[in-house]
C-alpha cells in the first residue's frame, strides 16, 4: 500500500514539475520572443491626438521613458498610475523648463493604484475623461510588460494597445540573480492573471 503510495506520488510530482517547467519555457519564449514581435514597437502612430501614454510605476527609467516618448510628440498626453507622491516627480520635472512645460500642459498622475490590477482600473478611470483617447502607449520594465498587457486587455477592451520597455535593450546577464528572481515571480503571476482576472 505505502509502495503504491510512493509511486503515484512520485508520478503526480512527476507531472507537475514537466508542466511547471514546460510552462516556464513558454514564458520565456513569451517574454523575449513572440510578445515583443505583437507588441513592442518602434514606430508610433503618425497621429498623436488619440494617443495616450501610460506609465507604470515601481521601477527604473519608466518615467523617464514615457516623457521621452512625450517629447517625440507621439502622445498629446502621458498619465502616471499608482503614483505614492506625486509632489516628489512634480519637484524633480520643474528644475528642467522642458520638462517643466510638459509638467504643466500634459502630464496627469493617478495616486490610488498599489498593484497591476488597480493600475488597469485607474487608467480606465482616466480614459473615461479623456474619451479622444482609443489608444495606449504602455510604458513600465520589460519583466511586467506580459501581465501588464494581459490585464490591460482584460480591462480595456475597445482600447489599442502598444508596449515599451522602460530599457530597450536589457542584458539579463548583468545581474542574472536579480533578473531570474524577477521572472519566475513574474511567471506565477502571469499564470495568476490568466486564470483569475476578469
Amino acid at each position: 500500500m505505502r509502495i503504491d503510495f510512493l509511486i503515484n506520488f512520485r508520478k503526480i510530482f512527476f507531472v507537475i514539475l514537466t508542466l511547471i517547467i514546460s510552462g516556464f519555457i513558454w514564458w520565456l519564449i513569451l517574454l523575449f520572443n513572440t510578445l515583443p514581435k505583437k507588441y513592442y514597437s518602434t514606430k508610433f502612430p503618425d497621429t498623436s491626438d488619440d494617443v495616450g501614454i501610460i506609465v507604470l510605476t515601481g521601477g527604473k527609467m519608466r518615467i523617464e521613458k514615457g516623457i521621452e516618448i512625450l517629447q517625440k510628440g507621439y502622445a498629446t498626453k502621458m498619465f502616471i498610475s499608482g503614483v505614492f507622491m506625486p509632489s516628489e516627480i512634480q519637484v524633480k520635472l520643474n528644475y528642467e523648463k522642458n520638462k517643466k512645460d510638459l509638467l504643466e500642459c500634459c502630464i496627469f498622475f493617478g495616486e490610488e493604484a498599489r498593484n497591476t490590477i488597480e493600475n488597469a482600473v485607474e487608467v480606465r478611470n482616466w480614459l473615461i475623461k479623456n474619451k479622444e483617447i482609443d489608444k495606449i502607449i504602455l510604458v513600465t520594465s520589460y519583466y511586467h510588460l506580459p501581465r501588464s498587457i494581459l490585464i490591460f486587455e482584460k480591462k480595456l477592451r475597445n482600447i489599442s494597445i502598444l508596449a515599451k520597455p522602460a530599457v530597450d535593450e536589457v542584458n539579463v546577464l548583468d545581474e542574472p540573480t536579480f533578473h531570474l528572481r524577477l521572472i519566475v515571480s513574474e511567471y506565477f503571476k502571469v499564470i495568476y492573471s490568466l486564470i483569475f482576472v476578469r
